[in-house]
């Protein structure tokens, strides 16, 4: 574990130890991110596989301390996202806060800076996170990439692909249901490999559906209602197959209309919805949304190059060869490539 740095009468920033921080710094979240059902469902999300039991990085986190209060967090989640066939390992930010008494005093840009220090001596190549708006560009992040709703009314639905048996499910203990996501996203940009959450992330996948097909598991989605919306927050399978199931469980709560949340555009289901009645919205954003900073230029640029190579030998520049400098205010990156090399 990191020493504490500063004095008695200092923010004190470390590495959070699980034993000893672990139940003030569940305390921390529930109080600055309340959930609907109140502190003690966030106290459960944070045990069951959000926080506790999870891919959080205990190392490369930071929390600040005023004595033994726990007053800030900029926490760590180890992911590997996709860019082509490339897979690049991710600190995913998230859980930022500050207590409530000690904001307005400088602290968290402590904690997150110290972060960023820990960052730039690890293993991960770059980090992500998905942010308010004109916050985090202090910090060195910048804008990611576009995304993207799509809405349809469910009247619009005309499939009767409906499978036999909808099973009720989570993804906590279930390796088929990543490798079926997996499989669908290969080379999707900006998708994370799954599992994400060992134990399966409970503030998304509380309420979940698969479908078999020769008993094995053909599809999967996971749900949540949005005043009169079904919002479908994650899936897999047949398109038509998608399409009727989400239709079924709109109808049953009543709601009549059906947003699928996040989808790449490339996805086979984005490319299937594109066809029918549907609204699709994507987002533009110079601040705020899914914003990235380079961990390691050196690290980032290694891992990425022979996708890099491939697009390039793909590309109408497939003949080009130089010298290619990456750099940003922290480092810069120069290779010599052309499109031959291997």
């Amino acid at each position: 574990m990191t020493a504490p740095r500063g004095s008695a009468g200092e923010l004190r920033i470390f590495a959070p130890d699980p034993e000893n921080d672990g139940p003030k710094l569940i305390d921390l979240l529930c109080k600055t991110f309340p959930v609907s059902a109140g502190y003690w469902q966030g106290e459960r999300i944070c045990r069951d596989g959000y926080l506790l039991n999870s891919n959080y990085d205990w190392i490369a986190s930071r929390v600040g301390k005023l004595g033994s209060e726990i007053v800030t967090h900029f926490g760590v989640w180890r992911l590997r996202i996709r860019v082509g066939r490339a897979r690049i390992l991710t600190a995913g930010i998230g859980s930022v806060a500050t207590d409530g008494h000690h904001r307005k005093r400088g602290f968290l840009r402590q904690t997150a800076n110290a972060t960023l220090d820990a960052l730039r001596g690890s293993d991960y190549a770059v980090s992500l996170l998905f942010g308010i708006p004109n916050f985090y560009e202090q910090f060195g992040y910048r804008r990611a990439w576009t995304f993207s709703n799509a809405t349809i009314e469910a009247d619009q639905i005309s499939t009767e692909a409906i499978p036999r048996k909808l099973e009720r499910c989570r993804s906590a203990a279930r390796a088929d249901l990543a490798a079926l996501y997996n499989r669908e996203n290969t080379n999707l940009t900006g998708t994370a490999v799954r599992p994400v959450f060992p134990l399966g992330n409970p503030l998304v996948e509380s309420d979940a559906y698969l479908w078999k097909q020769r008993q094995q598991v053909a599809g999967f989605v996971f749900v949540g209602a949005s005043g009169n919306t079904l919002e479908v927050r994650s899936w897999a399978g047949d398109p038509e197959v998608i399409l009727a199931v989400v239709r079924r469980l709109a109808r049953t709560r009543g709601l009549a209309t059906i947003q699928f949340r996040w989808i790449h555009y490339q996805s086979k289901l984005s490319r299937f919805l594109r066809r029918q009645n549907c609204d699709f919205k994507s987002d533009y954003r110079s601040s705020g949304g899914p914003m990235i900073r380079a961990a390691s230029l050196q690290r980032f640029a290694r891992r990425l190059l022979p996708e890099l190579q491939h697009r390039l030998k793909e590309s109408y520049l497939s003949g080009w060869c130089g010298d290619l400098l990456v750099d940003d205010s922290q480092e810069a990156r120069s290779h010599s490539a052309s499109s031959r090399e291997r």
